[in-house]
Formats: structure tokens, C-alpha cells, sequence
């Protein structure tokens, strides 16, 4: 069940808004002179001086700060793709390497193969040394 008893009214909640051409004419109301009223809208001032300055002392210190970390971490994400670079430069030139080799190796499994069938097959037969046999 819910807390709220549908008999109980809820409150009404009246808000009023007025500017500040409207209060010297509201201050008679609340019993203040209308001259703090028009010295009040004339002269706009902080409300705590000592409390901004140092806000906002505080302010500037924490965009230092976060200026300092938004420098190290864009150097942070430079060095690292400055190395991932690095890294795919080499694996670019191992790759050249491994192609030329296997390359090679088919260059020569082909030369092997024409060797042995082009020759005649007299080397079959003959015992391991070359020697004809003990």
C-alpha cells in the first residue's frame, strides 16, 4: 500500500518570481525603505568577496591542474602511437623478409626437383658416399 492517504490534500505550492524593477515597488509591503531597494538594484555588488576571490583562485588551480593532465595524457597517447608505428614498421619489414625467403626456399625446392628428374637415375642406386660400396 502506498504511504500517502488518497483523503489527505497535498500542499499547494505557490512560487513568485520578481524582478528587480518590481521590488522598490514590493519594499513598502515587506516594511524596507525603497532607497536600500534602489541602492540594491543600482549597485549590484558580491554577495561574499573572500569567499569568490577564493573560489575562484580555487578554479584556476584545478584548470591548472587539468590542463597539466590533459598534456600528459595526449604525450602519453602520442608516445604510444609513435610506438605502435615503430612496431608496425618492423613487423612490415620481417614480413618482407619472411616472403623472400620462403621465396628462396621454393626457388630452390624447384631447383632440387629439376636436378633430380633431369639427371639420370644412376645416383638411386648407388649406397650412401658415393663410393660404390664397401
Amino acid at each position: 500500500m502506498s504511504d500517502h492517504d488518497p483523503s489527505t490534500p497535498k500542499p499547494l505550492v505557490l512560487r513568485v518570481e520578481i524582478s528587480a524593477e518590481q521590488a522598490a515597488s514590493l519594499a513598502p509591503i515587506f516594511g524596507v525603505p525603497s532607497e536600500v531597494v534602489d541602492e540594491a538594484i543600482s549597485e549590484p555588488r558580491p554577495l561574499l568577496p573572500a569567499a569568490t576571490g577564493a573560489r575562484t583562485d580555487e578554479l584556476k588551480q584545478l584548470e591548472s591542474e587539468l590542463e597539466q593532465r590533459e598534456a600528459e595524457f595526449e604525450a602519453d597517447v602520442q608516445i604510444r602511437e609513435d610506438r605502435m608505428e615503430r612496431w608496425r614498421t618492423e613487423l612490415e619489414e620481417l614480413e618482407r623478409n619472411l616472403d623472400r625467403r620462403e621465396r628462396d626456399l621454393i626457388s630452390y625446392v624447384d631447383q632440387l626437383q629439376g636436378a633430380m628428374s633431369g639427371s639420370n637415375d644412376a645416383w638411386w642406386s648407388r649406397p650412401a658416399g658415393g663410393d660404390g660400396g664397401v
